[in-house]
């Protein structure tokens, strides 16, 4: 899927009789898994909008340039949330449609279908120089580093590390606990966990087990970045 802009509000209350939002605005590649990892002890949580490029105009998703309109009609900013009146937001949304071209979710699903294989990186022939996830950034030197970094990185933002297990194949394993190595043909230990992985992938397999992990635990793909050199 490509980029898009969403607004989600994260709260609301009222006050005096006026309705204050808290809003994130943030940019996405997969809003479904966006809206999961927002919703986790949050059940409070609305999707308001999302926007694409409009064909018509020069302007990208950039979520910069979002926030900067955001910022003309918040009440107030926190951290990454924009505080709203209900009445400001419509007309930040407004102006925005104006800019960029607002879609539905049936859209972004169906435009997700259309694009699918024309997504896929492929990143035979490189070795991994860094990699970013959850904010992190770690240098690294090979395709099985690049994979055990990023799922540490997971895991150790999550409190359900053992469902990781639950990710397989047919035929074989990809994450056991400690014990179990030896149904692994390279295992590597995650670090602060007592799991252990398999490495024996290819560079793209690789990409695609941290792609699956990241979507068991509701996080978005737009969250990690590889950084490669060719061989």
């Amino acid at each position: 899927m490509s980029d898009v802009v969403y607004a989600i509000r994260i709260s609301h209350l009222e006050y005096s009789g006026l309705k204050i939002m808290d809003i994130k605005i943030g940019k996405s590649t997969d809003i479904d898994n966006t809206l999961r990892q927002y919703s986790r002890g949050n059940r409070d949580i609305e999707l308001l909008d999302t926007w694409s490029p409009n064909p018509d105009k020069t302007l990208s998703t950039a979520e910069r340039g979002v926030h900067a309109v955001a910022e003309k009609y918040a009440y107030d900013k926190q951290s990454e949330k924009f505080v709203f009146l209900q009445g400001a937001y419509q007309e930040f949304a407004e102006t925005v449609n104006m800019l960029l071209r607002n879609v539905s979710r049936d859209d972004l699903a169906a435009a997700s279908t259309s694009r699918e294989s024309d997504d896929v990186e492929d990143y035979t022939g490189t070795t991994p120089s860094v990699i970013k996830i959850l904010g992190e950034t770690h240098e690294v030197d090979s395709w099985a580093d690049a994979l055990t970094v990023a799922v540490a990185a997971i895991l150790r933002d999550v409190d359900d590390s053992e469902r990781i297990t639950e990710i397989d194949g047919r035929t074989r394993s990809y994450f056991v606990e400690e014990g179990r190595q030896s149904e692994l043909v390279k295992p590597r230990p995650i670090p602060d966990t007592d799991l252990y992985l398999e490495t024996n992938f290819s560079a793209n397999d690789c990409i695609r087990k941290v792609e699956q992990v990241m979507a068991k635990y509701g996080y978005d793909r737009a969250e990690l970045e590889i950084f490669t050199e060719d061989n």
